[in-house]
């Protein structure tokens, strides 16, 4: 897996490639939920919390995953979810997702090389 030098949020993987997205909270109660490609994704294991997943596909397919991350209205301003990415040896640290409002979502782009 490498991912886009001018978007973190995207990823090349090659097809059968099992990725494992980990979402932590700081300041908050780790409460997310995640889909890859529409499906709900379950996880493999909480706080923190690990979806993982396969990219199967044609080269040049793109999937995409999506995670809301909640917070409750008496975390602090600074409270947020961190979040890695990582593949057969490869791993990556995202931006953290800040408390702006009561959830927060993020989107990660895998394109089969």
């Amino acid at each position: 897996m490498t991912q886009d030098p001018n978007d973190e949020a995207s990823f090349n993987v090659h097809s059968g490639e099992i990725v494992t997205v980990t979402v932590d909270s700081i300041k908050t109660n780790c409460l997310t939920a995640a889909a890859f490609n529409g499906t709900a994704v379950t996880k493999a294991s909480s706080n923190p919390d690990k979806y993982t997943f396969p990219v199967s596909g044609a080269s040049g397919q793109e999937f995409v995953f999506a995670c809301v991350c909640t917070f409750a209205a008496a975390d602090p301003p600074d409270a947020c979810y961190t979040i890695a990415v990582s593949s057969f040896g490869s791993s990556f640290t995202l931006t953290p997702v800040y408390k702006e409002s009561p959830e927060a979502s993020f989107t990660l782009f895998f394109t089969v090389s």
